[in-house]
């Protein structure tokens, strides 16, 4: 017990101090205390790569720097920890997996990252938490001022109810016929990866589409970075819209991720295409609006 307990405070330590902590259970403790997303980076001692990456970015100043401050950092060994490796679906090394204190997967990365790649993989991660903390708290404290207020007022609002109009708050915006993503969230779609239905209590519009959160904290989240969350191009086939400069809506039955960004594609042949040369199909600019009877149209 004693050894046990020493290992684990020499582990808190190492991370505090910019140092890559190797138990993933006292990693996870540490970030809950100290409200920090964790950062588990997977790799193999017979794994060439991986020990590129250890030698040339992980131990570098620029990155131990953000321990102990932005995240909180363990490396898994996948030979000796095959639970983990199977409940984070890593399939390739080195693999980079940041969570939320809660555990809740933020973003994800494969194969070797050069230094400026992985401390921007690092820093978006990071601020992306930091960013939906804000609003939770903010939204946390206004519920938890509700019923205070509602006592104050409780006086006041008997009389004026006598004359006023009753119409029940409600946080449904005004519905565009266009509903994005046929409904699902793009919030649990960004976040976990899940294919979560929304509540039309939980709509909000973004470039004439409307979307569908499934809670009301998730569509907090969602009017604090639309952008971020809805797919890119207004969810037409930017391999399409690259080769015919024509915006065809594409399916969520064939999306992808690239950059932390939703992509949609008409077919699977359309999205093969897009993994050969995403950069050339993700820098497509078009000016794009849409129009409600017609669908998505170039202007």
């Amino acid at each position: 017990m004693t050894i046990t307990f020493s290992l684990i405070v020499m582990s808190i330590n190492q991370s505090l101090a910019g140092e890559w902590m190797h138990d993933f259970r006292a990693a996870q403790k540490l970030a809950q205390d100290k409200d920090l997303p964790l950062l588990l980076h997977f790799h193999a001692s017979w794994c060439g790569p991986c020990q590129q990456m250890d030698r040339s970015v992980l131990n570098t100043k620029a990155v131990k720097n953000q321990f102990g401050k932005r995240v909180i950092a363990v490396k898994i060994d996948s030979d000796e920890n095959q639970e983990i490796v199977n409940r984070f679906n890593v399939r390739s090394l080195p693999s980079d997996v940041l969570l939320t204190p809660t555990g809740t997967i933020i973003s994800r990365t494969d194969g070797m990252q050069p230094q400026h790649t992985y401390l921007s993989f690092l820093g978006r991660g990071a601020s992306r938490y930091e960013n939906d903390r804000r609003v939770y708290l903010a939204q946390k404290s206004k519920q938890e001022l509700m019923p205070r207020k509602n006592e104050e007022t409780e006086a006041d609002d008997s009389v004026e109810n006598q004359f006023a109009t009753q119409e029940p708050k409600s946080y449904v915006a005004t519905m565009p016929s266009k509903i994005g993503l046929e409904g699902y969230s793009p919030v649990s779609l960004t976040r976990d990866r899940k294919w979560n239905k929304g509540q039309e209590e939980y709509s909000w519009p973004y470039q004439g589409i409307t979307y569908l959160l499934a809670s009301k904290t998730e569509l907090e989240i969602f009017k604090n970075d639309p952008g971020r969350y809805a797919p890119q191009l207004l969810g037409c086939d930017p391999v399409i819209l690259n080769k015919q400069d024509r915006a065809i809506p594409g399916n969520t039955k064939y999306g992808a991720y690239y950059d932390q960004n939703l992509y949609l594609f008409i077919d699977i042949e359309s999205r093969e295409e897009f993994k050969k040369n995403p950069d050339r199909f993700s820098r497509t600019m078009h000016v794009l609006k849409f129009k409600l009877s017609d669908g998505a149209v170039l202007r």
